[in-house]
């Protein structure tokens, strides 16, 4: 049957109009709730129905026998019959937002299906059937009920991504380690009180999300994971970072943000591979020699973390490109800082500084300077000269003049906490007139010529 024949069909069905275009079916790239896409044969090969409150899946989409592609997400599916397996093709499916109470084994029926997302159902178990699908590589069956995984876990031996995040875990099965090609795990918004040691076990894992569980300690073994790339810890009640966290030796991102760490790790300057460290929330109260000696980092969060000041040291920190230390109690911006020269992006809001240094254009790369919520009189002239620069944030300070070469860095004045440029709202200017700043740089700079 020609497409366009399957597309009429499910158009009367559904009551509303298909688009045909390339399209990435587990992206929300357009509005449209339903879309196709078609290959060279003029063949549909992606298929994507949302929020159309379905009670069951549409007939015609069971004849279209080249569908590789399927997304049924936000609807009101709880069964689904056993002519899914007349979809031979199919590589992907979503059912994600539905409201199946159990889980659909009509799936296993589908021979071919590597991607499998049902997440947000009420689900309260994963059956072991499951293990018939051979080419399963990517399951995510988070925010359901399930709260304890099946014995037979171990037999999804082809995984290599599984999110089990929001599902009431408390513990993993005795062979979660047999799962020899998982890469990435998503175990986030559970109640593990500790990081299971079955994941130290698995042999090719890179990426581990555990936020928002209920952990207190780290054990040290997972540290021994050999290929671990990407590690995220954050919104836990972890109060100490053991010392064998230099193991990590292939470590790229490391977040640990909102727990109770109070001191860092002498070893953690030893990472050599880390590129970015999220640290924000916690106690530390220090900004560290430690953190400094990581020359190859890229982004560093310290946000709210009690820091007072900044050390000389962090001009060794070359590779910095993003620098968050908002909502700190920090007065002084060193001359030091401005010797990262990579730095694009630089956080200060909310802390107690009053001046900004005057080397500051030495930042050539800079494109964010958030500077708001403190106690800044003056703006310094070499600002002018930071040609890169998108957004300068410096509300709630105590400016009362705005200079003349303000209008140098061509960006707009705003005293709108929702627009980007230059955001002045909360300052007691009084020269020039607001009335004149806000009328934007023509004129101000019309403004100082007849009053230079």
């Amino acid at each position: 049957m020609p497409f366009h024949n399957y597309i009429a069909n499910l158009e009367k069905l559904i009551g509303n109009k298909f688009k045909n275009s390339k399209f990435n079916i587990d992206g929300w790239m357009f509005d449209e709730t339903g879309r196709f896409e078609l290959n060279e044969k003029d063949e549909i090969i992606k298929l994507k129905i949302v929020g159309q409150k379905l009670n069951e899946i549409p007939q015609p989409i069971f004849e279209i026998e080249t569908l590789e592609e399927l997304s049924l997400e936000e609807n009101n599916i709880s069964e689904i019959p056993n002519k899914l397996k007349s979809l031979t093709n199919l590589r992907y499916l979503s059912l994600a937002n539905n409201i199946f109470k159990k889980f659909p084994m009509q799936i296993a029926l589908l021979e071919n299906l590597e991607t499998l997302n049902i997440t947000g159902n009420n689900i309260t178990d994963l059956p072991c059937k499951i293990r018939d699908i051979k080419s399963l590589l990517e399951l995510n069956i988070s925010q359901n009920n399930i709260k304890t995984l099946p014995e037979c876990i171990d037999n999804y031996s082809n995984l290599s991504y599984l999110n089990l995040s929001q599902c009431g875990l408390k513990k993993l099965p005795k062979h979660f380690s047999n799962l020899l090609n998982l890469q990435e795990l998503d175990l986030s918004n559970n109640n593990f009180e500790e990081i299971p040691d079955a994941i130290s076990k698995l042999p090719n894992l890179y990426r581990l999300y555990m936020t928002d569980n209920e952990i207190t300690k780290i054990n040290p073994n997972i540290f021994s994971s050999s290929k671990l790339e990407f590690l995220n810890l954050g919104f836990n009640k972890i109060i100490e970072i053991p010392e064998e966290i230099e193991n990590l030796h292939k470590i790229r991102t490391l977040a640990f943000d909102y727990n109770k760490i109070e001191k860092l790790p002498q070893s953690i300057s030893k990472i050599g591979t880390i590129r970015k460290l999220d640290l924000a929330g916690n106690k530390v109260n220090k900004f560290s020699k430690e953190l400094t000696n990581l020359q190859n980092l890229q982004e560093l969060n310290l946000m709210n973390c009690n820091i007072t000041n900044i050390p000389k040291e962090i001009s060794n920190m070359k590779m910095l490109r993003i620098l968050l230390l908002m909502e700190n109690n920090i007065k002084i911006i060193p001359n030091e800082i401005c010797e990262l020269k990579n730095l694009i992006h630089l956080e200060l809001g909310m802390n107690e500084i009053e001046k900004i240094p005057s080397n500051i254009n030495k930042l050539q790369h800079l494109q964010t300077l958030s500077l708001s919520n403190n106690y800044i009189k003056i703006i310094p002239s070499q600002i002018s000269e930071l040609h890169y620069l998108k957004e300068l944030d410096l509300a709630n300070n105590e400016l009362d003049f705005l200079p003349a070469f303000i209008t140098k860095l061509n960006l707009q004045i705003n005293f709108d906490a929702n627009e980007d440029g230059i955001l002045l709202h909360n300052n007691p200017i009084n020269y020039p007139p607001l009335s004149i700043i806000k009328e934007g740089n023509i004129a101000i700079e019309k403004f100082f010529k007849v009053n230079e």
